[in-house]
């Protein structure tokens, strides 16, 4: 659902005098604040930008790229909160108006020659403030919240496999080389956990056990062909993989380490403070959300 930008004034209609003959003409800025952005990660320049076609309308903030303005997209921190000033110059805000759709103008280094800007109001002033946080998510069908093993709030502290790497950022909890998610850790999918497979019986499900089938073999040493995928590995006559055999209880010392992935989403919100353009001028203009996937 499209929400109409929300500035600190009386109304969300902006009214200004024209310099033709003094007529009232309102502006009515009600973009959806879901922002898109020109350039990638460590560009010369970032362009965050909204844009409507009914009618054809942009909103664009130009900011240059620097280690300090990179940050605001690859954040080290949860939230990061930072502010800087439009001077005209290389920190810029434009409301444009178009005589055709504006897609292929605002990104493009050629930009179309079909569509033309009728308008350009550009900001003499303003404040732009921004706070950008992240969630990492390791993508092993167990949610993050769900990951804090001892219960204290704090997911950077739950390590099972002691490498370093917290639960929620780990894509193999127990460090046995078979990925969490593949050791069905929630089979129905309901975020109980109480039913994740649990091979062998005991106190641990598989995602969190070292030794799946309790045969005293642990189950990264049950990789007969050093491949990194124990699913192959079985004993002459068996129907089970190894590391889920109690009976196969050869001991295989494998070289091949799975490497650990997860994915980390940036949400950016930006705003504006005391900005001034011709047809408007608020306390507050609230741009929107940028959100990017690293």
């Amino acid at each position: 659902m499209m929400r109409p930008l929300v500035l600190a004034v009386l109304c969300l209609s902006f009214m200004f005098l024209s310099c033709d003959d003094g007529d009232i003409i309102t502006v009515n800025l009600d973009f959806d604040q879901q922002l898109d952005r020109c350039g990638d990660l460590n560009s010369e320049n970032y362009v965050i930008y909204d844009i409507r076609t009914d009618p054809n309308e942009s909103l664009t903030l130009l900011f240059p790229g620097s280690s300090t303005y990179d940050a605001i997209f690859d954040p080290v921190t949860s939230p990061t909160e930072g502010s800087f000033v439009i001077n005209n110059s290389t920190i810029r805000f434009n409301y444009r108006k178009y005589d055709g759709d504006p897609n292929g103008l605002i990104c493009e280094d050629i930009p179309s020659s079909t569509v033309m800007i009728t308008q350009d109001y550009e900001a003499t002033n303003g404040t732009v403030n921004y706070s950008s946080s992240f969630i990492d998510d390791d993508e092993d069908d167990i949610p993050s919240e769900l990951e804090d093993i001892n219960g204290n709030g704090d997911l950077e502290d739950d390590d099972t496999d002691g490498d370093g790497i917290p639960n929620y950022k780990d894509n193999d909890d127990d460090g046995d080389n078979v990925l969490t998610k593949d050791e069905n850790p929630d089979p129905d999918g309901d975020g109980d956990l109480s039913d994740a497979q649990n091979t062998d019986g005991t106190d641990e499900p598989d995602y969190l056990d070292t030794d799946d089938d309790n045969d005293g073999v642990l189950t990264r040493n049950e990789d007969e062909n050093d491949d990194g995928n124990l699913f192959n590995d079985f004993a002459p006559g068996a129907i089970s993989p190894r590391f889920v055999d109690d009976m196969a209880t050869d001991v295989f010392v494998g070289t091949v380490v799975n490497e650990n992935s997860f994915t980390r989403t940036v949400t950016v919100e930006f705003s504006i403070l005391n900005v001034d353009i011709e047809i408007l001028s608020a306390d507050v203009l609230e741009l929107g959300t940028f959100e990017i996937e690293l």
